[in-house]
This record gives structure tokens, C-alpha cells and sequence, in this order.
């Protein structure tokens, strides 16, 4: 199933057409435009991820603000929320908006909102940027977090 860019409209990378096993493992979807990540509880190969996206999709199911974004699983206009994560040290993050989809298991990251956790690129590049924040991708995938 090939799906939509919800920000531009180009054809996402599908997970096992990613050359990152990080993509792969996790079932992220991602832009090749704009460097943003589709992830998806059904699509994800790793139980942790699995575990980790239900367990956000409770906080989206009745709560956030509707945003103009539709899911590019099921069409579902998607919701907004702040999300912080917890440092290996227990200190916590700055919050990053991200947008769910109240129906399916379903997340969009903006590359600017990864950007905020991730060390900075001097020069922009899709590619290395996307190879950066797959990497900022699995370690968030093993910290703690909470939904404001």
C-alpha cells in the first residue's frame, strides 16, 4: 500500500524499502521531501515499538486539538499533542508537538519537531538529516514519556 506525505503529498518511503534498519524495525514511513516520519503500531516489526505506539494512541483517542492533517492510514483528520520524553538521567526533555491519528495507532514527526532532540546539521540534506533522525527515532523509542 503506497501512502501520501500528509504535509506535501509526495509518496512515502515505505519501511522495507528504507535503507535503515531503524525504519524498518520501528514501521516508519518517511518523507523523502520533507524528512518527515509516519509511524504506525500495525506496521512496526519491533514489539517495543509496537507496545510503545498503542500506549500513545490512549492519549489520542479523546484528546488534542483536531488539526487540518489526515491520516494517510485511514483519512482521519489527525490531532495534535505534546509529548515529553524522559532523559536516561530522569531529566526531561523539552515537549515536542506531534500528531495522531484518534483512530488507528497512527503518528506524524515533523522533521523540525525530531530536530529540537537531535544534534544540529550545519548544511541541510534530506538524506543524512533522515539517517539522523532514525537514530534520534530509536532511542526515543526506549525512554519514558508523557503526554501533555
Amino acid at each position: 500500500m503506497r501512502l501520501n506525505c500528509p504535509r506535501d503529498g509526495s509518496i512515502l518511503i515505505l519501511p522495507r524499502e528504507s535503507d535503515r534498519s531503524t525504519f524498518s524495525r520501528h514501521g516508519i514511513h518517511h518523507c523523502d521531501e520533507c524528512s518527515g516520519m509516519l509511524l504506525n503500531a500495525d506496521a512496526a516489526s519491533s514489539t517495543i515499538s509496537e507496545q510503545k505506539l498503542n500506549k500513545m494512541h490512549d492519549a489520542f483517542e479523546t484528546e488534542g486539538d483536531e488539526i487540518n492533517l489526515d491520516c494517510p492510514f485511514c483519512d482521519s483528520h489527525m490531532r495534535v499533542r505534546k509529548i515529553v520524553f524522559s532523559r536516561i538521567d530522569g531529566t526531561e526533555m523539552d515537549p515536542i508537538e506531534i500528531d495522531g491519528c484518534p483512530s488507528c495507532s497512527s503518528f506524524w514527526f515533523d522533521a523540525g519537531e525530531l530536530q529540537k532532540i537531535s544534534p544540529p546539521i550545519v548544511e541541510y540534506d534530506a538524506n543524512r538529516e533522515a539517517k539522523a533522525l532514525s537514530i534520534v527515532m530509536e532511542m526515543l523509542m526506549h525512554l519514558p514519556f508523557v503526554i501533555l
